[in-house]
């Protein structure tokens, strides 16, 4: 029988146990990729399901999520397909041993409730809750409220490791000017259940979430000539590089210049601010970075056009990629409806600033 559908008495002795002080021993791990540390017996998927029957609005925003979606995500499973290794799978399916393939209820799961808020054989949370009549204890952890608890499966080295991270957000957000602020704030803001009772959301939207791509970014447009339009980027609220996470995540900076009718009359050629790879033997190696910093530090870009264009106005536009157009063919992802306009401005003819 799971954790979760055991008398509470069980969890309310480690509760009190643990609360207390009394437990000597190292606090128990936070969450992270598998091997995980469950006793034998340990049904993740029936027990998740257990806090899905209590937690309902917690538990629909999980299922629409990323988390939920770690081993159906299609992108990933494409990548899988060409690199079927226990790396991966240690991440995306994380309530399985990683040296086999896991089982079916283990992939639909992804990373679950539990995967979080089961640990050393205790339900856990940053505030303990005392058993009651058909409710489980939860045993404080304070550090589930901080960066820490993601840190884990945010921040990891190449399987070959190399100078660079393979994603290195953990690090990012400790050289942001957000470095006190935890993930947590931006990525589960709370949500008013009911006057004086909230909880924190767990869709942990990102890519969904336009609003929030947009405020992660400010970008400032002006005409160096005739013929460049120069932007000043820089990451505003997103206590990390931007993009940050995938490692083939990218910002497109596009501009074109119109007539007076809105007709498109010449383009410049696009930037892009992303991580650069190369090979090293069969290895993938990271040779350069120039995506937003982490730091605020602003980065300046400029679109150049082959005729003048100090008389046309010019619209340019800085998007968010997921994968570049030969990648996404690749993975079947429809790189044009993939794509979020982050930042977007005109500047009109002879002008220097929008």
């Amino acid at each position: 029988m799971g954790l979760l559908r055991r008398a509470p008495l069980l969890l309310l002795v480690a509760f009190v146990a643990t609360a207390t002080g009394a437990r000597g021993d190292a606090p128990p791990p936070l969450p992270g990729p598998a091997p995980q540390q469950r006793a034998p017996g340990f049904d993740a998927a029936a027990d998740n399901r257990a806090c899905e029957g209590c937690h309902t609005a917690i538990a629909a925003e999980w299922r629409g999520s990323l988390h939920h979606r770690a081993w159906d995500d299609p992108v990933f499973l494409t990548a899988y397909s060409i690199e079927p290794i226990a790396f991966c799978r240690g991440c995306h399916v994380p309530e399985a041993e990683p040296d086999s393939m896991p089982p079916a209820g283990a992939r639909r799961l992804g990373v679950g409730c539990v995967t979080c808020h089961v640990q050393d054989g205790h339900v856990t949370g940053s505030h303990a809750v005392a058993a009651r009549v058909g409710a489980h204890a939860v045993v404080a952890d304070a550090r589930a409220a901080t960066s820490a608890a993601c840190e884990r499966c945010h921040q990891f080295a190449f399987p070959e490791p190399q100078r660079a991270p393979m994603q290195g957000t953990a690090d990012e957000h400790r050289a942001s000017p957000h470095a006190a602020e935890s993930c947590e704030s931006c990525h589960m803001p709370l949500l008013q259940d009911q006057p004086g009772r909230a909880h924190r959301s767990h869709d942990f939207r990102v890519l969904g979430d336009t609003a929030r791509l947009r405020s992660a970014l400010t970008a400032r447009a002006s005409r160096a000539d005739d013929h460049v339009v120069t932007l000043s980027l820089a990451a505003a609220r997103v206590g990390h590089a931007f993009p940050t996470g995938d490692m083939f995540r990218r910002l497109e900076v596009r501009a074109r210049a119109v007539d007076a009718t809105g007709t498109t009359v010449a383009t410049a050629p696009p930037v892009v601010l992303a991580r650069r790879f190369g090979r090293n033997r069969a290895a993938r190696v990271q040779i350069g970075d120039d995506r937003l910093p982490a730091s605020g530090a602003a980065r300046e870009v400029a679109l150049v056009f082959a005729d003048p264009v100090s008389a046309r106005e010019v619209r340019w536009e800085v998007v968010y990629q997921r994968l570049d157009a030969t990648m996404a063919r690749a993975f079947g992802v429809d790189a044009s409806a993939d794509e979020v306009v982050v930042a977007e401005g005109a500047l009109r003819p002879g002008k220097s600033r929008p």
